[in-house]
């Protein structure tokens, strides 16, 4: 590690720093030295007889040379010489004794950089992990990359985007990701629209992913990608309503809203899955007009997913913000979705072919009323009379 990661711009720059200090030090070079007395010793020279049958007929040594450049050898005289002194003393010392005396000795020189010792494994460990996400993703048939980084003040001139952007979340599912294209400004407001179950929010998904992975320095999952270096990441996702939540999942959703405009600044990343689709559309489109329009004084880089297709088709067709671009679901020639996103706005959510795809039809829940119907009714059970109370 000491001349491996001489070169390395990224964190793994630690490791060359660490093994190199510690390579410096009395106590490594201590223990490598311990290591080579304990594996080489001595060099013997022999010759062997062996007989008719393979078997040895004897052996005799014909050279022995110790490693006398071992830090430490003792002379056989002085071990002797030692050893002579300690048995008329009365002191007994077992080969296991001295060299555990001699391992106290080694780790006494190198204890304080155990604790960095492992500190560096956990370093290491992400890199191997993302080692381990290029792997898994070729295997699947996939392609990462390491990305073109543009610093935020040289970014004016840049067109960022991604060639066959992937969900890494999805390696682990059955089918693999399908990749898609995302070509976008550095400071556009991109509304994206599809049918449910179409990939919006796997799209935000990986957006975010990438963009953060590609600022760690770590591969992205695409074929190629051009990213702007950003100053932060806002990501505000559908989530699971918990028990204890102060508010409902309008309420949630308008406090993440404001938590964004306290803290986002102009060189950003903007993620908002389902903006306001807690409340009636109305008054949700009210509210998404607002954050839209606050959004573009700020001019950061923004993905927001929507159901207000007529709205969205309206600021398409109006164009009342500049920097305004709209992403929506690609579909087959069947009206499915092919999971990859191409310029304009969804015409529709496909709601209805959603609900027969899962089985929530008007013929199939009649159906479902009818079987109910057929159904013989249970048993009633036996109630229990009930008994006076005992009197003392």
């Amino acid at each position: 590690a000491s001349t491996a990661f001489a070169g390395a711009r990224s964190a793994l720059g630690r490791a060359h720093e660490f093994a190199t200090a510690i390579a410096a030090g009395t106590g490594f070079r201590d223990l490598v030295s311990l290591l080579e007395y304990e594996e080489n010793l001595a060099t013997i020279d022999l010759r062997v007889r062996v007989g008719h049958d393979g078997h040895l007929r004897g052996f005799e040594i014909v050279r022995a040379e110790e490693n006398r450049k071992n830090a430490f050898y003792v002379p056989p005289l002085r071990r002797l010489v030692a050893r002579i002194r300690m048995f008329f003393r009365g002191y007994r010392f077992r080969e296991a004794e001295i060299l555990g005396r001699l391992l106290n000795r080694v780790f006494d020189g190198v204890q304080d950089a155990v604790i960095g010792l492992f500190q560096l494994g956990l370093h290491l460990e992400f890199y191997l992990a993302a080692l381990a996400f290029r792997d898994r993703a070729v295997e699947r048939g996939l392609t990462v990359c390491l990305p073109e980084l543009i610093p935020g003040d040289r970014s004016a001139r840049i067109t960022p985007g991604f060639e066959a952007l992937f969900n890494p979340h999805l390696l682990v599912e059955e089918h693999a990701p399908r990749p898609t294209d995302v070509q976008i400004g550095t400071r556009a407001l991109v509304i994206v629209t599809g049918p449910n179950s179409g990939g919006k929010t796997r799209l935000l998904q990986a957006l975010g992913i990438a963009q953060l992975l590609g600022q760690a320095g770590m591969f992205v999952p695409a074929a190629r990608a051009t990213l702007v270096a950003r100053d932060g990441l806002f990501a505000s996702l559908i989530q699971e309503t918990v028990s204890d939540q102060p508010e409902g999942h309008l309420g949630m959703e308008l406090l993440r809203i404001r938590r964004l405009f306290e803290e986002l600044r102009t060189n950003s990343l903007v993620l908002m899955d389902e903006l306001c689709s807690g409340t009636n559309p109305s008054e949700g489109e009210e509210i998404f007009r607002l954050v839209v329009e606050l959004l573009a004084e700020l001019e950061p880089q923004a993905f927001v997913t929507t159901h207000f297709l007529r709205f969205a088709a309206d600021l398409a067709r109006d164009r009342p913000l500049s920097g305004l671009e709209f992403l929506r679901v690609e579909l087959d020639e069947h009206q499915d979705p092919t999971y990859r996103f191409v310029a304009g706005v969804a015409p529709t959510s496909l709601a209805g072919k959603t609900a027969e795809r899962l089985g929530v039809t008007r013929e199939a829940l009649l159906a479902l009323v009818a079987d109910k119907k057929s159904e013989p009714a249970p048993p009633k059970r036996p109630v229990a009379e009930a008994r006076p109370a005992n009197r003392a």
